[in-house]
């Protein structure tokens, strides 16, 4: 019996089963022992059934959503002959995180010597991160429109990330994604937080212009929902944390008809 997302087809095939829910993400899909795809499958089957099959992969970029191995396993998800086009209802998007972390990535976005900028705005190089979101947003839409080509009107949900706690620590030998970056280049430790936080509301910006390009996405806010406790490391919340986030998704879902009418953020 399925009784959580599906991350190896094979059981579907055991069971019977298609996804009507495919979720294709990063990390936040596929963090071990949670994740965000496990309590949104619990919110998905309070009163109805839902299947979610998860794709992507650990350190997946956005841009690898539109091509590559990731890419041309969903298109072929989404076709109705072959795939599982006839049974999806919803496609949940989680993508953009990987694509700015990191000691490579990040340093594009800042300049090399941050050490005497005063606002967060002073240590970003000019037209970031507006360039590199603007990728970003390219390869989110062209899932979209992958999923409109192939099962015409079904959502898209895609979320923003909540302000990221840039303290050092890692995960199993990973790591060096906000704070190691910023201290190579300089920024004094006072504007470290304003500064990620600058960048993802940023983020959520981009995403708001990806929607006004595509009325069948819809966002998920989830900033401003955790506390400094509530992250894991630089990049993940504690297995509570993604529970709480994933309650932010309740009444975008709920308006788009996922969820039965009793159903309660």
């Amino acid at each position: 019996m399925i009784n959580g997302p599906v991350w190896d087809e094979s059981k579907l095939q055991e069971e019977g089963e298609n996804p009507t829910v495919l979720a294709i993400g990063d990390s936040w899909f596929w963090y071990p022992m949670n994740n965000l795809a496990n309590p949104l499958h619990k919110i998905l089957n309070r009163n109805r059934k839902h299947v979610m099959l998860v794709r992507g992969a650990n350190g997946a970029e956005a841009i690898e959503y539109e091509s590559g191995p990731i890419r041309s396993q969903i298109e072929w998800d989404l076709k109705k002959r072959g795939g599982y086009g006839r049974f999806i209802e919803a496609v949940f998007l989680s993508g953009g995180g990987n694509d700015l972390a990191g000691k490579d990535d990040f340093a594009k976005v800042i300049l090399d010597d941050c050490s005497g900028a005063r606002t967060p705005e002073e240590c970003l190089r000019r037209g970031q991160p507006t360039r590199l979101f603007n990728t970003v947003q390219k390869a989110l839409l062209s899932v979209v429109d992958l999923v409109q080509k192939n099962i015409p009107g079904t959502p898209v949900f895609v979320h923003g990330y909540d302000y990221a706690n840039p303290n050092g620590v890692g995960f199993l030998g990973l790591g060096q994604w906000l704070q190691y970056p910023m201290l190579q280049c300089g920024v004094p430790l006072k504007l470290h937080q304003p500064l990620v936080n600058l960048i993802i509301d940023e983020f959520w910006n981009s995403l708001q212009r990806s929607q006004a390009q595509a009325p069948t996405l819809h966002l998920v806010d989830e900033r401003g929902t955790l506390k400094r406790e509530d992250w894991a490391n630089e990049l993940h919340p504690t297995l509570p944390g993604f529970n709480q986030v994933a309650k932010c998704w309740t009444p975008v879902l709920k308006a788009q008809g996922l969820l039965a009418s009793k159903d309660r953020p």
